[in-house]
């Protein structure tokens, strides 16, 4: 059961550790500016709820001008957001002659060549269960 524990999102610098040595280490029972998740409505003492992060994927990056970007908007709370998919397909038809066709046939064919089309998929959800956690920030 996940209650009461805390779960660390990413990764913590060494200095964010306490590891700069004695008592400093023992003194802060989780290091500044550290984001978790807490299982509850409320962030434990010492954190704050992390509003940015809530209803987002949190990811961990390599570019420090990253931290703190979003994209689109948050999901709230059991929202199961509806999304379409896009795509591009390309085709080269062969030329194919029909013989003993007496003319005015089907002027409507596709001829022969490179021919592409971009087609969007009609609007859908996931369907997939989920939870959404309450996002905490050590003060």
């Amino acid at each position: 059961m996940i209650s009461r524990r805390l779960f660390l999102v990413g990764l913590l610098a060494a200095a964010g550790l306490g590891v700069q040595g004695g008592a400093q280490a023992s003194d802060r029972p989780l290091p500044p500016n550290m984001i978790f998740f807490a299982a509850g409505t409320t962030c434990p003492a010492g954190s704050t709820p992390a509003s940015d992060a809530a209803g987002r994927l949190l990811l961990a990056i390599t570019n420090v001008a990253d931290v703190g970007k979003t994209h689109g908007k948050p999901l709230l709370i059991q929202e199961d957001r509806t999304h379409t998919h896009a795509g591009t397909m390309q085709v080269d038809l062969p030329v194919h002659s029909i013989s003993a066709a007496s003319g005015g046939g089907n002027g409507q064919a596709t001829g022969n060549g490179a021919h592409s089309s971009t087609l969007t998929s009609g609007p859908a959800t996931t369907g997939l269960p989920f939870i959404q956690l309450l996002v905490c920030q050590a003060e």
